[in-house]
């Protein structure tokens, strides 16, 4: 009787010791393992931790029943026993059957498996880590781990988990407006952008901007950086705050004068600024620029604008007027000048035709005073020349002439009456 009582208690230390030693050897913290290692495509190790887990979960409990049953029961009686004890140890040990459990990445999205030992561990992950965790097909299957509970002597005393986690990261675009107006922002809420100039002016602009995740290689940065957060979020509190900061800092030192009229080259300047500082954290920003103009806080500044540009507007309509009329007053005096110029060129052709034509008679009366009698015949022959031109080969109908003595005679050849015609 002693001898079985030391005997049973040396087998129950023995399975005990033994499962002990396969727990902490770590064979039944291999589920990670097994896990990354089924990302990999590498199934040895996994079927190995499996065997392993049979033996610790039904070999021996089952070898530990079955020698204390041999070594209680009567030897006549051991035969009968040792099969239905068998089944008996059999029966619960088996745990549940392991879930298979599918996610779908869409095509906008970029999927990562992380196994559960890295997702407790965040800290340490970087972007090379993402990469290597990341799941090129659109169907990806969960790994599973069995938690245990307690001692499994008897039945399963535990649950199937996860034993990893799919991080699936939204590469959309996203497009965000931040306006004092609650009619035309993203929000309702007054969003603008609040600065003040060097001679404390506050006042507001409205920004817009436009984001995406270019790549994978980008989600696995923009996954390192904001592990828990999503593009939206990030627009709306970083983006946001670096436009705010920025914006701030490149006006902090300008007078409002010459922010108004030079405000392009600082608008540039932050854009650039912001596109480079969230490009090395995987967010691409396609779009990002001020809308709207500037909304000042005191009214008092927007009265006094208004008088200012109205005076300045006044000034610029005077000073158009005046060169107007000035371009009206040189027009005139160019077309009066155009006309006396005309005037004057025509009176000296005239002047110049009458002094030719005065030079002609008195080259004439010059030439007729050396041979006077040449001059009057050649008149003569002139004047003939000049009837001739003008006679149109009739004879005149009137004719007043001299008598015989020089003096003056008129005969009227007056045509004759008709004479009656005869009547037969």
């Amino acid at each position: 009787m002693k001898a079985k009582l030391l005997l049973s208690v040396f087998v129950l230390m023995f399975s005990c010791s033994l499962s002990l030693l396969l727990y902490t050897s770590g064979a039944f913290d291999s589920d990670t393992a097994a896990s990354v290692q089924q990302l990999n495509n590498s199934k040895t190790e996994v079927l190995t931790d499996h065997k392993l887990r049979a033996v610790g979960q039904t070999v021996i409990p089952i070898t530990t029943v079955i020698a204390l049953v041999l070594i209680w029961l009567p030897r006549k009686r051991t035969a009968n026993a040792v099969i239905p004890l068998i089944l008996l140890s059999m029966m619960g040990c088996r745990r549940p059957f392991e879930p298979v459990k599918y996610e779908m990445i869409e095509p906008n999205e970029a999927g990562f498996m992380i196994s559960n030992k890295n997702v407790s561990d965040q800290a340490s992950t970087s972007p090379e880590d993402y990469t290597k965790s990341m799941v090129n097909s659109q169907q990806v299957q969960i790994p599973q781990m069995w938690k245990q509970s307690g001692y499994e002597t008897f039945g399963p005393n535990g649950e199937w988990i996860d034993a990893a986690v799919l991080i699936k990261v939204d590469m959309s675009s996203i497009t965000r407006e931040w306006t004092a107006d609650p009619n035309s922002g993203t929000s309702t809420k007054n969003e603008a952008i609040w600065v003040m100039t060097s001679d404390q002016v506050e006042f507001s602009t409205g920004w817009t901007c436009t984001a995406k995740i270019a790549s994978k290689a980008d989600a696995a940065k923009f996954l390192s950086n904001y592990k828990n957060g999503t593009l939206a979020n990030v627009m709306d509190q970083e983006i946001r705050a670096k436009i705010q900061s920025e914006f701030g800092l490149a006006v902090t030192d300008l007078p409002m004068d010459t922010l108004r009229k030079s405000a392009t080259p600082v608008i540039k300047t932050v854009t650039k600024t912001v596109t480079d500082f969230f490009t090395e954290r995987g967010i691409t920003i396609t779009n990002i620029g001020i809308t709207g103009g500037f909304v000042y806080k005191d009214p008092k500044i927007i009265a006094k604008m208004v008088e200012v540009f109205t005076a300045e507007q006044e000034k610029s309509i005077s000073i158009a007027k005046t060169v107007a009329q000035e371009e009206t007053n040189k027009q005139i005096q160019l077309e009066a000048q155009a006309k006396a110029d005309a005037i004057l060129v025509q009176k000296e052709a005239e002047a110049k035709g009458i002094q030719a034509v005065a030079d002609a008679k008195a080259y004439e009366i010059s030439k007729a005073q050396e041979n006077k009698e040449l001059y009057l015949e050649l008149k003569k022959i002139e004047l003939q020349q000049t009837g001739l031109e003008r006679w149109d080969g009739k004879y005149p109908l009137y004719l007043m002439g001299g008598s015989g003595q020089g003096g003056f005679n008129m005969l009227m050849n007056v045509p004759s009456p008709l004479q009656p015609t005869a009547t037969k």
